[in-house]
């Protein structure tokens, strides 16, 4: 699959495709002699123009394309969409020519072994890298062969990743992890002699990673892990949630926890159904605004022209999974972004929001999905809108930062739930009071230094509802 990822970003999906009255899709008619005197193929121009067209009219930052730029001259299309975008606010918009994919991530049923990665330095002075698994998906290739969170991958396919190679290597469709274990007294990574192979096969990644409750100094505690604003097939990922918030709800939960540590983004239609099960039931039933949209000038001229509020404004919606909370809990890393700081900055105006881990990633825009109604191969999701919440707060350039700092050990990384982890801890001590003490052992634990590939950060993307002229 060929990816053109130019920017590191984190974004989030509304809907799968936008029909919008000024989109266009070229045809072949509209080719001239003279466009194929250029020396590019009919082709090329036919998806150049597309790029062309439809940049120009829905791109937040329209205004700063150069005017110097001919795509009838492109015998590339992701290079003109390169030239296209304005790198000083955007690091997120990017472009496929594998729609197909694509679409099956989005809609939750990838093709992919099912664990999330963490790459880092093997140590500061090496350019070998190790990959530390986050989590794994239930029923995905991963967890029938056995990997869990926490694991050490040293070597794929029996050899030494290095940071000029490490991502090929993780994006292979069939290979064998060698793994291992680190060694806190001399700070040394070496093999444990088991190895695990694994195939890439589709497969339903549900979000809903891991629930529970725990009772704690008098307080019923509902934790939740979410790792995608997904709806799924059907709403079927939707309806996982639903589950999960009612066994809180019937086990009359006085406190919720959301670890969003591994969450980098997803559907805003996700985001909107979650954080109308959070919020006070009278924000809910008032149907409050959530996010407000602003867009280019073009685009934000027709939707207020046409009183579009579900263009304008996602706002709650009726949930009976509702629990109605005054106060929330969310545990972040900095790979916390996009419709995971959107949930967040959306409840703040109506609840107490307490944040627990890392400062966020720092994503407070949106795209469209637009594939090409004439060339089923490419699609583009290029940033057409900022969001802010109700009180007007936006542009969180440098994210969002926690009120209590901890930070996110993989190096031991514990199961879902474990006291041990630090970072759950520290929010279960905030909502007690009282120190848990398992967390304060004498283990040495060390910050290594993480690599973050562009290929793995552009998973997700905002978008609006549909359209219609």
């Amino acid at each position: 699959m060929k990816l053109y990822s130019f920017h590191r970003f984190f974004l989030f999906i509304f809907s799968l495709a936008i029909v919008f009255p000024w989109l266009v899709s070229c045809s072949k008619d509209e080719i001239t002699d003279d466009d194929e005197s250029t020396g590019i193929s009919e082709d090329t121009l036919l998806i150049n123009e597309w790029i062309y067209d439809n940049m120009k009219e829905v791109y937040l930052w329209s205004n700063k394309i150069s005017s110097s730029i001919n795509y009838k001259k492109e015998s590339d299309p992701a290079g003109l969409y390169e030239k296209m975008l304005y790198t000083d606010e955007d690091r997120w918009s990017w472009i496929t020519d594998d729609w197909s994919s694509y679409k099956a991530e989005l809609e939750g049923t990838p093709v992919s072994m099912g664990f999330s990665p963490a790459f880092y330095y093997k140590n500061s002075e090496s350019t070998d890298v190790v990959t530390i698994v986050e989590y794994v998906y239930k029923n995905s290739p991963a967890e029938e062969a056995g990997l869990k969170r926490g694991d050490i991958i040293l070597t794929y396919n029996g050899e030494t990743p290095d940071d000029g190679n490490y991502y090929d290597l993780y994006s292979g469709d069939s290979y064998t992890v060698g793994l291992g274990t680190y060694s806190s007294d001399d700070g040394t990574f070496v093999s444990n002699g088991k190895s695990i192979d694994l195939t890439a096969v589709s497969f339903y990644a549900n979000p809903v990673l891991h629930y529970e409750i725990k009772e704690m100094e008098g307080h019923t505690i509902g934790y939740l892990v979410y790792t995608d604003f997904t709806t799924g097939v059907n709403d079927a990922f939707l309806d996982s949630v639903d589950v999960a918030m009612d066994y809180f709800k019937e086990n009359s939960v006085t406190d919720v926890i959301i670890d969003l540590r591994y969450n980098p983004g997803g559907e805003l239609t996700a985001a909107a159904h979650i954080a109308s099960s959070l919020a006070p039931q009278s924000v809910v039933s008032a149907k409050k605004v959530l996010v407000k949209m602003t867009y280019n000038s073009n685009v934000q001229d027709y939707f207020e022209q046409k009183d579009d509020d579900s263009n304008l404004n996602c706002r709650f919606a009726e949930n009976s999974s509702n629990l109605n909370l005054s106060k929330i809990y969310f545990l972040t890393t900095q790979g916390t972004a996009s419709a995971s700081e959107l949930l967040m900055v959306g409840l703040k105006p109506y609840m107490d929001v307490v944040m627990v881990g890392d400062t966020t990633y720092g994503k407070y825009a949106g795209a469209w999905v637009l594939p090409d109604a004439d060339d089923e191969d490419w699609c583009m999701l290029p940033i057409v809108f900022r969001y802010s919440n109700a009180s007007g707060y936006t542009n969180f350039k440098d994210g969002l930062a926690p009120d209590v700092y901890t930070h996110d050990y993989l190096i031991p990384a514990y199961e879902f739930g474990d006291l041990n982890d630090a970072v759950l801890a520290a929010a279960i001590e905030q909502i007690t009071g009282v120190e848990i003490t398992s967390t304060k052992s004498a283990v040495r634990r060390t910050e290594f230094r993480e690599l973050h590939p562009r290929q793995m950060d552009r998973r997700k993307i905002v978008t609006v509802p549909a359209v219609t002229k």
